[in-house]
């Protein structure tokens, strides 16, 4: 029976056989069609996407028919093995990566590395650990960590009513307002022990309970033992349904829009303005409620600023504890937004967003990708190795949820630092996130 089990283990485990060799094929601009073929030639034997890369295994005929392919190709030396490498994450803090390792593919907020047995074992050590820093998997056959949007199969035409629904709903989306809110947030120091917290939490719950059948409530939990609290919003999807009588909230389904509105920095007695982690996201929230108030829905809609995300996803966290059973099974997909607001090239360079979910959720992802492709000029990608933010907290209830977050989030210098103010951000790659989003709540909340 121990021969058994082991000789299932050992199947189970992505691995090259000694006539194999591993190899990175640079597939950025494949397309689906290419990319398929490629993951199903002959001699490959297993294949994971990580963006623009294709990490594969395959025996020397098989890399011949890789390269014939026509794309370049990396073929990796014989010592490196599946089990060296590790896809990594980045999460809450800047970590370098241990001695004895190197990045082979830098798609941004998801790498591949492979380190020597010194450096794994301390990866696997912070993966046992959770750490906040770092996400840490190994390597899957088979698997898309992260998917571009032009390697994406096309979806089905959107109909033409569907797509005046899209454009309209993303029309209403306001720079000017989402600007001005994110100015007023970065102007408090929003660390869970700030008075500015406070401060800004009753400033969100009164621009909720301004809008027309919002109805708002604030949530307390701890963080630590010290008093934290979400600010919850709801409105109701009566409106589209009135014509036709109201259905009693069972038969409506529920989307989730949230972000947190806490902030960090390395001086949280003084200075956390905050303003692209993460005024930008719960400005958005408000944007989105605005937009979402005024335009006829059939679902209802639960806006949420989260607090103590910076501590854990405590906020997130506690929400999810709290939602009853019946009101979970009405969900129909959680948006959240967390940083969407920076690109290294500013307002005239490409504008990307990075939506992360999980695999089981991509139909609810390509909700937002349509809607992109639909009204915006964004670059696109999809991960589905899902980390450190607060769609983690709905992820882990079994609940569909996705995060927003701009594609160039890990090369803003001034992350988590009390530098990280207005004016670095790239107001139109906000306006741009935001309206695929508004674009998507219209097709998911109708």
């Amino acid at each position: 029976m121990r021969n058994f089990i082991l000789a299932i283990l050992a199947l189970s485990m992505v691995s090259a056989t000694p006539a194999e060799r591993l190899a990175i094929v640079n597939v950025a601009t494949a397309g689906p069609s290419k990319l398929n073929s490629v993951k199903k030639l002959a001699g490959v034997s297993w294949w994971t996407e990580i963006g623009g890369s294709l990490l594969v295994s395959a025996t020397p005929a098989g890399l011949v028919n890789v390269k014939r392919v026509g794309f370049a190709t990396n073929i990796l030396g014989p010592e490196i093995a599946a089990d060296n490498l590790r896809v990594i994450v980045a999460g809450h803090e800047s970590k370098p990566l241990p001695a004895g390792s190197v990045t082979l593919v830098d798609e941004g907020r998801i790498r591949l590395v492979e380190g020597d047995s010194g450096a794994i074992a301390v990866l696997d050590q912070l993966a046992r650990e959770k750490s906040p820093a770092l996400g840490i998997f190994p390597v899957e056959a088979g698997h898309v960590v992260l998917q571009l949007q032009a390697n994406q199969n096309p979806s089905s035409k959107m109909s033409s009513r569907h797509s005046a629904m899209v454009s309209d709903v993303a029309g209403k989306v306001s720079r000017e307002r989402w600007w001005g809110d994110v100015q007023k947030l970065a102007g408090w120091n929003r660390h869970i022990s700030a008075a500015g917290n406070i401060q800004a939490r009753d400033w969100i719950k009164s621009r909720l309970a301004s809008l027309p059948g919002m109805e708002v409530t604030v949530q307390e939990f701890k963080v630590q033992g010290r008093s934290a609290w979400n600010v919850v919003g709801i409105l109701t999807g009566e409106r589209l349904a009135q014509e036709s009588g109201v259905p009693a909230a069972g038969d409506r389904g529920l989307l989730i829009v949230g972000g947190h509105f806490d902030s960090t920095s390395e001086r949280t007695s003084s200075a956390a303005p905050g303003a692209e982690d993460n005024a930008s996201g719960a400005a958005g929230v408000i944007e989105l409620a605005r937009v979402m108030a005024e335009t006829p829905h059939s679902q209802d809609i639960i806006f949420v600023a989260f607090s103590g995300e910076e501590q854990g996803l405590y906020g997130s966290a506690a929400f999810v504890d709290e939602l009853p059973d019946l009101e979970k099974e009405r969900i129909r997909g959680v948006l959240t937004m967390d940083m969407i607001a920076y690109a290294k090239g500013g307002n005239g360079g490409p504008l990307g967003v990075l939506i992360e979910t999980e695999s089981e959720y991509a139909a609810f992802a390509r909700n937002f990708t349509d809607a992109a492709a639909a009204v915006t000029k964004l670059q696109v990608s999809t991960s589905y190795n899902p980390f450190g933010s607060d769609h983690v907290s709905f992820l882990d209830a079994g609940l569909p949820a996705i995060l927003a977050i701009d594609a160039d989030w890990n090369r803003y210098g001034h992350y988590h630092r009390s530098t990280d103010t207005p004016d670095k951000l790239t107001p139109e790659l906000a306006h741009e996130i935001l309206k695929m989003n508004a674009g998507a709540l219209a097709l998911l909340t109708n």
